[in-house]
């Protein structure tokens, strides 16, 4: 299959933690300037992330959708096709607010485009025509991971792409064969937060699926005390 090849990039504290209180520690922040660093020299096309954490990046700005019954949207939209770098969000029920189709990220500006389904509200997606956002729908209800990513590549050239959490998106993309690479920063600090979330973490009401294994590629000290481990999953679908 044609699709882009993905890297799940997370900096995570000792027990799997991707937040929480220990990413105040200095050992979490000297690892964070190197997660930046090495995500720069990735040079990829697109960072990509789950629902929770684009809510966090955009202040938890909700969608203000006009009243009427919009005529049903049933295509993808393509609002720029030629970015430097493009923000992919997961958002299936349809709930971020967007000033616009561009949206800068980490210092570095980007075009956005959303992940939907057939299911999402058509005034949603007539909310993103109007905001200049870009979507493509994969999947009826559930999230299709394989579409989506045929699609980032087909419609957008994405040919290499970071995946950068939450835990449920790493997980679902992981499980569906569509993550190549692991790169993992482990910071030497860990404040035992229950709540907080994980690398990895299966979405409720989703059936398990069987565990991945990856191969080792690589291991550096890195930062303040810090590991650098770079692993291949074993159950990628090969891209072509």
């Amino acid at each position: 299959m044609k699709r882009p090849y993905v890297i799940c990039h997370i900096l995570s504290s000792l027990d799997g933690k991707i937040n929480g209180p220990f990413m105040g520690t200095q050992s979490a922040g000297s690892l964070a300037r190197e997660y930046g660093r090495i995500r720069t020299e990735m040079d990829a096309d697109a960072w990509m992330y789950g629902t929770s954490t684009t809510k966090e990046f955009t202040a938890h700005k909700k969608p203000v959708l006009k009243g009427g019954n919009p005529a049903a949207l049933k295509d993808d939209f393509v609002a720029d096709d030629h970015a430097e770098l493009y923000y992919v969000s997961i958002d299936t029920a349809g709930e971020i607010g967007w000033d616009s189709g561009a949206f800068n990220i980490r210092g570095r500006d980007s075009h956005v485009i959303e992940l939907l389904t057939e299911a999402t509200p058509d005034e949603y997606k007539a909310y993103l025509r109007e905001k200049g956002v870009s979507y493509v729908i994969a999947g009826s209800k559930e999230l299709d991971c394989r579409i989506a990513m045929e699609k980032l590549y087909s419609l957008f050239h994405i040919k290499k792409l970071l995946l950068c959490g939450g835990g449920i998106a790493d997980w679902s993309f992981l499980r569906a064969g569509m993550v190549d690479e692991l790169s993992l920063l482990l910071a030497p600090v860990t404040d035992g937060g229950k709540g907080s979330a994980s690398l990895f973490t299966q979405k409720t009401g989703i059936t398990e699926g069987a565990p991945v294994e990856f191969t080792l590629q690589k291991t550096e000290t890195i930062g303040d005390s810090g590991l650098y481990l770079n692993y291949l999953a074993k159950n990628a679908v090969l891209a072509v």
